[in-house]
């Protein structure tokens, strides 16, 4: 099962209802179809890997001492064993669309480049 993690940290103060309404624009690029929202946790089905290749993002917004940040994941069924180059395009497409979209926010993390788990 293929797991990729990115973080991402607002400059300036702000809800976790903002930070999820500023995730449309990568949404829409993404071609992700919003299952379930709450505050601060939304769940989509991203069809980026072809009807075969069905993948899952999920964003929270967790509250962290220096503020808050947006978690974003992006899981599929492809084995990681081989790198799962499918998902890990589609990934690496988030990433693109989410430094557009939300140039606002720093990222702080990113599982392909730091590692499984965040520090």
């Amino acid at each position: 099962m293929a797991r990729f993690l990115l973080m991402l940290k607002p400059r300036s103060p702000v809800t976790s209802v903002e930070l999820l309404d500023q995730l449309q624009p990568v949404l829409e690029g993404l071609e992700a179809e919003v299952d379930h929202r709450t505050p601060a946790h939304l769940s989509a089905l991203v069809r980026g890997g072809g009807e075969t290749q069905r993948l899952q993002l999920f964003a929270d917004v967790q509250a962290k001492l220096d503020g808050p940040v947006l978690e974003l994941v992006l899981m599929s069924r492809e084995a990681m064993g081989q790198g799962a180059p499918q998902t890990r395009a589609v990934f690496a497409r988030m990433l693109d669309l989410a430094a557009s979209a939300m140039p606002q926010l720093d990222l702080v993390f990113r599982s392909d480049r730091d590692g499984a788990l965040p520090a």
